[in-house]
């Protein structure tokens, strides 16, 4: 059994300019910084998932712990991983950590490293690569290139870091969400595809 499980996700559906979406608070109200109406779909269906649910089987641990990338102005400006993970902690009976926001990957990495037991980090897309990396520090993560970007298009997927102990080396593996109609059943490419010409 690992003595560390991190799992990390993007949080759910933004809203589509080119679709005319708008983002609603819990409450119904317009905000341009909370979820669309998909994006509160897989906030629920991520509850189910992930929160216990005898009629799902799911490949990742039950999370211990709940973080989430917090709206802060010269940090993320959105509510959306807050409100994507709020559902699934409120099943768990757990509190929402919102110490952290974009751009203090380095600092939530270090914190995280000194942990033992299941945590779930919803972040925002542009921060992820980097916080998978710092986690995975000094060995590195070689799965993830420097130069990988997160698709815009993919709310789906959940990467899981563990380790047996805390001086064995982190393993990396994603998982597909598989949640809502459209979801990808494919991981995410993490390096640019093999040319054989």
């Amino acid at each position: 059994m690992p003595e560390a499980e991190i799992i990390l996700m993007r949080h759910a559906e933004k809203p589509d300019k080119d679709r005319n979406e708008i983002g609603l608070s819990p409450a119904g109200q317009p905000d341009e910084h909370a979820l669309s109406a998909r994006g509160w779909q897989r906030a629920g269906a991520l509850a189910l998932l992930l929160g216990r649910d005898s009629r799902v089987q799911v490949p990742l641990p039950t999370p211990d712990r709940i973080l989430a990338s917090a709206f802060r102005e010269n940090g993320g400006r959105s509510r959306r991983p807050e409100q994507t993970v709020q559902p699934l902690a409120d099943r768990l009976s757990l509190s929402l950590d919102l110490a952290w926001s974009l751009n203090q990957e380095q600092a939530l990495a270090s914190d995280l490293r000194r942990r033992t037991g299941v945590h779930l980090v919803c972040w925002q897309h542009d921060g992820l690569p980097a916080l998978a990396r710092a986690i995975a520090a000094p060995d590195g993560l070689t799965e993830i290139p420097e130069t990988w970007a997160w698709p815009s298009e993919r709310f789906d997927v959940f990467w899981l870091l563990s380790r047996a102990s805390a001086t064995a080396p982190w393993r990396f593996a994603q998982h597909c969400q598989c949640l809502l109609p459209g979801d990808a059943d494919r991981p995410l490419l993490l390096s640019p595809p093999v040319n054989d010409h």
